[in-house]
């Protein structure tokens, strides 16, 4: 057993001992030099929107009354979607402050829904590429993503 374990210390010396060598800094292994890129041809930015599935009204009232409506017709269910009661926030994210992001920002307090927020943010020049969506009890989140021609500065 003390053989084997002497022939395997002495055969792996020399592969630890190749492992630590460091290069010789004359020889051709040489850095390449930094390329500056050029930014992307495009700029992106995503709108986020947050609406609360219940309304306030919905909010307030107790498991009793919520049964009770929801047995009431779809129609007027569906109206009551449709009518703008509930809550919904928009934010505009360009992943930079720039005075454009800060404006775009302050249109989203008067942004009702996430059309109205597609509105401004075409209005400025950017082109809807692609949305998702993530449902849960109380919100749905929206994620429209957008993008638009960099400017040649």
């Amino acid at each position: 057993m003390k053989n084997l374990l002497l022939l395997t210390l002495v055969a792996t010396i020399p592969f630890m001992s190749i492992a630590q060598k460091r290069s010789k800094k004359g020889t051709n292994a040489k850095m390449s030099k930094f390329e500056k890129k050029s930014p992307s041809e495009y700029e992106y930015m995503i709108i986020e929107g947050v609406q609360s599935i219940m309304s306030e009204e919905e909010q307030m009232m107790d498991q009793e009354e919520l049964a009770a409506r929801d047995g009431a017709k779809g129609d007027m269910k569906m109206k009551g979607m449709i009518k703008s009661r509930y809550k919904h926030f928009v934010r505009f994210d360009t992943g930079k402050i720039t005075p454009e992001q800060v404006e775009l920002n302050k249109l989203a307090r008067s942004c009702y829904h996430m059309s109205d927020a597609l509105l401004q943010a075409t209005k400025l020049g950017w082109e809807f590429i692609n949305a998702s969506h993530i449902n849960t009890e109380e919100y749905i989140t929206h994620f429209y993503y957008m993008k638009r021609k960099r400017d040649a500065k």
